[in-house]
């Protein structure tokens, strides 16, 4: 029970943390957007509301199943009481992460709808300081047909993860998706902060290289957002539709962030956290030529990372694995009070981004 106990104070403390952070960004949202030209569509709250309500819905038909199938100790029995309490657990956190979404999102935008200058050119020179070249890596990386496709298929890959990361850890440890959550909303608070100091359009907006130089990438590599963020930052009225919003974030490169946060998150997954980290490492060094970030954004996103896991460490206190070995099985649905037989049982064999 001891075990049990601190899953539930460190999942307390965590969820604390999340929430902390989101309404902090509806605070600075509803303070800076009665001055800024971006202007919320009323059909992001309508979609915030259904989206809610459907993770609601799912939450407490998953709660009926467990309280229907809780006598049933038969092995159907025990896998549908187990599969009902991870996705009531994937609700719930999913309804951590999708307002934490839509308010760095909304943030994200008003902070981006400035008009100080980009600061491309001050990236590019700190990365000539440390010996890179951005236009000469361009060069090497697309000169190698494999090479390139190697790297489109490894930053596209990243957007992927999220989603099956979300369900993996909901099946198999639950503790670790609420800590990754976590890690999402303090990177996110670092990165929006960033970025509003720090505005930048991307390596290919201030090099402008010819579509010849990057043939083995695609075709808008490091540009899809670049169209956007001039609207954003024409000083026009901007009318933001959340669900269709573009990434806008430069400096530091949040692709950098969150594919470390990604393998972090599956450290107790030998086999996930070799095989995603290699994949991730290959994408970390496609956020360059596929993604049109400059070094020193990389070297950033890095440090985001990092600092957001030390505090997510220093928030929790402890190593969720260790206290849900000692737990036992009925720690992972715990902190939602289902009853022993519905709980999945803790694995010993991954996190971040």
């Amino acid at each position: 029970m001891v075990g049990v106990d601190n899953i539930r104070k460190s999942e307390f403390r965590l969820v604390a943390a999340i929430a902390a952070v989101t309404l902090g960004f509806f605070a600075a949202n509803l303070f800076c957007f009665r001055n800024s030209d971006v202007v919320l569509d009323p059909r992001s709250w309508y979609d915030l509301a259904k989206v809610m309500l459907l993770l609601a819905a799912i939450f407490v038909a998953m709660r009926l199943v467990g309280w229907r199938i809780e006598k049933d100790k038969s092995r159907i029995g025990r896998f549908i009481a187990t599969s009902a309490a991870a996705i009531r657990l994937l609700a719930t956190n999913a309804s951590l992460f999708v307002p934490l979404s839509f308010a760095s999102v909304w943030f994200m935008y008003l902070a981006s709808a400035t008009s100080r200058p980009l600061m491309d050119q001050t990236l590019a020179a700190l990365d000539a300081a440390i010996g890179f070249d951005w236009r000469t890596f361009l060069d090497l990386t697309n000169k190698q047909p494999w090479v390139a496709g190697t790297l489109v298929f490894a930053y596209h890959a990243l957007g992927r993860q999220l989603p099956l990361l979300f369900i993996f850890l909901a099946f198999v440890k639950g503790p670790r998706l609420t800590e990754f959550i976590t890690l999402l909303a303090i990177s996110s608070a670092l990165t929006g902060i960033s970025m509003s100091f720090v505005p930048a359009a991307g390596a290919y907006a201030y090099f402008h290289p010819q579509s010849v130089e990057f043939h083995n990438f695609t075709a808008r590599a490091g540009m899809w957002h670049f169209t956007e963020l001039m609207k954003i930052r024409s000083g026009e009225p901007f009318r933001l539709f959340v669900t269709r919003a573009e990434g806008l974030v430069t400096f530091p490169s949040y692709h950098t962030a969150l594919g470390i946060m990604v393998v972090y998150a599956l450290r107790d997954f030998r086999w996930l956290f070799w095989s995603v980290g290699c994949l991730n490492a290959a994408m970390i060094v496609s956020t360059l030529p596929e993604g049109g970030h400059h070094l020193i954004d990389v070297i950033a996103g890095a440090m985001v990372a990092i600092a957001a896991i030390v505090a997510v460490r220093f928030v929790v206190g402890y190593e969720p694995h260790a206290a849900a070995a000692n737990a036992g099985p009925t720690s992972h649905a715990a902190p939602l009070k289902t009853p022993p037989s519905a709980s999945p049982p803790a694995s010993a064999a991954p996190s971040p981004p």
